[in-house]
């Protein structure tokens, strides 16, 4: 039982004490907690995970089992308590003990000690399955009959501050770091799902790991959907003979950035020409200064490429500055791919930008302090999974309130807006009773999406 304090007294009402105390009893302050529960059932996603983790421990010794470890930690990643250190107060949290499994009364959940040393024992051939139940939970999302799959690979950097293993100066990124590669699926032009996240260590090419997961997720998507088309998508990392080697050999299209050389711009003076036509003839008709666009496409091969390909140049003016960029496809005009249309797909590549930053500093993907590079591994993992949970709850936001405010909300803003709800627990023998703050000001939507996910377990 905590031990009584004195109130504290704060002059804030005219002629009133304002009386502060910590007496409130089993509160908490993350109702969201509850939704994360029912998102995670929903998908059978700690179920998956712990399936694929072989447990090594002495089993009567056991005291937390592997799904509860594993639900305790992705759901305090979820709610912004990405550090294990963060548990050895959250482990006496009624409400995290309710979305565990566990009554508000019973034993405390795992320590920082517990979860530490698990997060260190977790074997590489572990963490290869966890990236296949990944990969199977978006392939499991696509739907009976899709028409498309783009996928989109893009790294981040980690820059590090200790010695963890594989921790590498970059020069691109002027630090000492990893990079991690994060692959995203997209069906139909539907929003975007995680697949995977790979660690990398910090001087790792953009390909690095590329091929193989893309040979995976292909695989995988293929055996269920032999037909769909899939596109692979990246920037001008990716625009190298291996991938689009790869891609072919697994029948994918590729759309990928290429970085501007002498050649390319010698070939695309054409279009440069045209543009700067547009330009002259706007500026003698005293229009505004704004950006003028050309879009056009050539034939290309580099000296270590097999054939030529199809490259396509937006060749832009904007105040007076030429910004010329290309890409590199094997998507034919014969199939409706002009040059613009191929430029605005591969523009569509921004908001998938997006998700990665989402991911990054919303889920704090960039938080691998531990020593050794499988538990960085394992540890990006777990914030990916917390990812999932969102995306889930975002989908069925969607679903209920296209139109409301938090319809294309972000993690951050949902967890700062929508999953911070204060609760009050009461255990009794036969319910335990989550009194929720009944001034929240998105009760109406919460209870909707709460029936919803019941409904989905159920």
């Amino acid at each position: 039982m905590a031990t009584s304090q004195p109130a504290l007294s704060l002059p804030l009402v005219p002629r009133k004490e304002v009386a502060v105390d910590w007496e409130g009893g089993e509160l908490s302050s993350d109702g969201g907690w509850l939704l994360l529960a029912l998102a995670d059932r929903q998908l059978r996603l700690t179920d998956r995970l712990a399936a694929a983790i072989e447990d090594v421990r002495t089993p009567e010794r056991i005291q937390h089992r592997l799904q509860d470890l594993l639900k305790q930690r992705i759901f305090q990643i979820a709610q912004g308590y990405e550090d294990a250190n963060d548990a050895q107060t959250l482990r006496r949290d009624p409400l995290l003990k309710v979305a565990v499994g566990r009554g508000p009364s019973g034993p405390p959940l795992a320590g920082q000690s517990t979860l530490s040393r698990w997060e260190n024992w977790v074997t590489a051939a572990d963490l290869e399955r966890l990236e296949f139940v990944l990969q199977d939970l978006f392939v499991a999302q696509i739907g009976d009959k899709p028409q498309r799959v783009v996928l989109d690979f893009d790294p981040y950097d980690d820059p590090c501050h200790g010695q963890q293993q594989g921790v590498l100066f970059n020069g691109y990124y002027d630090c000492h770091c990893y990079l991690p590669m994060v692959i995203c699926g997209t069906v139909d032009d539907g929003p975007q799902h995680l697949i995977g996240v790979v660690l990398r260590d910090g001087a790792a090419p953009p390909t690095r790991e590329a091929a193989g997961f893309l040979t995976d997720v292909v695989t995988a998507i293929r055996e269920k959907h032999p037909d769909v088309e899939i596109i692979m998508r990246g920037d001008a990392g990716y625009g190298v003979p291996e991938m689009m080697t790869a891609c072919r050999g697994l029948n994918v299209r590729f759309c990928f950035g290429k970085g501007r050389n002498s050649v390319l711009l010698r070939l695309a003076e054409e279009a440069q020409a045209r543009a700067e036509r547009a330009e002259a003839m706007r500026q003698e008709r005293g229009r505004r200064p704004r950006s003028c666009r050309v879009f056009d496409d050539f034939e290309y091969r580099a000296g270590k490429w097999k054939r030529a390909e199809r490259v396509v140049v937006k060749w832009e003016i904007t105040y007076g500055s030429p910004n010329p960029r290309f890409v590199v496809t094997d998507l034919l005009q014969t199939k409706g791919w002009t040059p613009h249309g191929v430029k605005r797909f591969y523009s569509g590549r921004g908001d998938r930008e997006n998700r990665i930053k989402e991911f990054k500093l919303d889920m704090d993907g960039d938080r691998l302090s531990c020593s050794s590079f499988l538990a960085n591994q394992f540890r990006l993992i777990l914030h990916a999974a917390a990812y999932l949970l969102y995306q889930a709850l975002q989908a069925e936001i969607k679903k209920v309130a296209p139109a409301g405010e938090l319809a294309h909300a972000q993690v951050g803003t949902l967890r700062s807006r929508f999953m911070k709800v204060a609760a009050r627990v009461k255990e009794r023998y036969r319910v335990v009773r989550v009194h929720l703050c009944s001034s929240f000001p998105h009760r109406v939507l919460w209870q909707t999406i709460i029936e919803g996910l019941v409904a989905g377990v159920t």
